[in-house]
């Protein structure tokens, strides 16, 4: 009789309490006869199945084999102590618990309450539950270079034997980086992503086929760089009004922002890179009016039409 979901679940957990050390590994005997396979790579996609539920299990690092421990409370403590001088690590593990822990902040800070105020967090992109669990399956998929398939709310059709690159979070969201059928790179919002499921090819992509996409990551500005196009120059005037922002020395709102010279008036000119004019145009318009483009002329353009669709709107 084929077993369900949930009954494989229980036999782990059984088999899990039967161990002294709490621990299975892929290749466990009495494990795959429980469950009927006799394949490791089925035991462990059923495990990180398992572990997308239930926060109670870890994957052990180091093993040679794939191996995995049923963990308790007080682990999680002890753990926490051995580690205390890694605050990422701590950082991490406290979001993987539950991102809302981050609010609970200021609740500590009473002392200080005049001073301190927690108005958001960066891992609200990763509140739902459906959120997490593609949170959590994609970065176990970037681990293993395994290939994905995504489907998202924004698309009826589910993309295929995707490479994911790296989380990333950026423009105040976490997004997948991933490589397409065309061999681009392309960013998916994680809450807007309906399921992640284990792509149609079957093994690991090479580190070789995705050095170039994960370089250009390191350019990427926001969602919207696009892969393998070439960047084109802009110039930009920040008026008096606003110039201290875009002055010598203050911190950029763009990585390729470059300041160019102040002007006798007091205002700012500075230069940008794009690959479309969607990258930077958002910038521009949070600054209206007082960011103007100088050149080149079809980027004016382009700000000059989105200008007019947004007072048409308004009509």
């Amino acid at each position: 009789m084929k077993l369900t979901k949930q009954e494989k679940y229980n036999i782990l957990i059984e088999e899990f309490k039967k161990r002294d050390n709490r621990t299975l590994d892929t290749y466990d005997e009495i494990l795959h006869d429980r469950l009927g396979t006799e394949s490791p790579k089925t035991i462990q996609r059923l495990m990180e199945d398992f572990m997308l539920k239930y926060s109670s299990v870890i994957e052990i690092e180091g093993a040679k084999r794939k191996t995995y421990k049923l963990i308790t409370p007080m682990d999680v403590i002890v753990e926490s102590y051995e580690h205390f001088e890694e605050l990422g690590w701590l950082f991490n593990m406290a979001h993987d618990a539950d991102p809302k822990v981050f609010s609970e902040l200021e609740k500590y800070t009473k002392k200080d309450k005049h001073i301190y105020k927690f108005k958001n967090t960066p891992f609200e992109d990763v509140n739902t539950l459906e959120s997490k669990q593609s949170f959590q399956r994609i970065k176990r998929m970037i681990k293993a270079r395994e290939y994905a398939k995504i489907k998202f709310s924004t698309n009826q059709k589910a993309f295929d034997n995707l490479k994911c690159l790296k989380l990333m979070f950026m423009d105040n969201n976490w997004y997948v980086a991933y490589v397409d059928s065309e061999n681009k790179v392309r960013f998916g919002r994680i809450s807007f992503i309906q399921r992640v499921d284990y792509g149609t090819k079957v093994g690991h992509f090479q580190p070789s086929s995705i050095q170039n996409h994960l370089q250009h990551l390191e350019k990427v500005q926001n969602s919207s760089t696009l892969y393998n196009v070439k960047p084109k120059l802009t110039t930009i005037k920040a008026t008096a009004n606003i110039a201290r922002y875009f002055d010598a020395g203050m911190k950029t709102f763009l990585p390729s922002q470059k300041f160019i010279k102040k002007e006798t008036d007091g205002s700012v000119i500075f230069s940008l890179e794009y690959t479309q004019p969607l990258e930077i145009l958002p910038l521009i318009q949070k600054w209206l009016p007082d960011l103007i483009i100088l050149e080149p002329q079809e980027l004016k353009e382009a700000y000059v039409k989105k200008l007019q669709q947004t007072l048409s709107n308004h009509n």
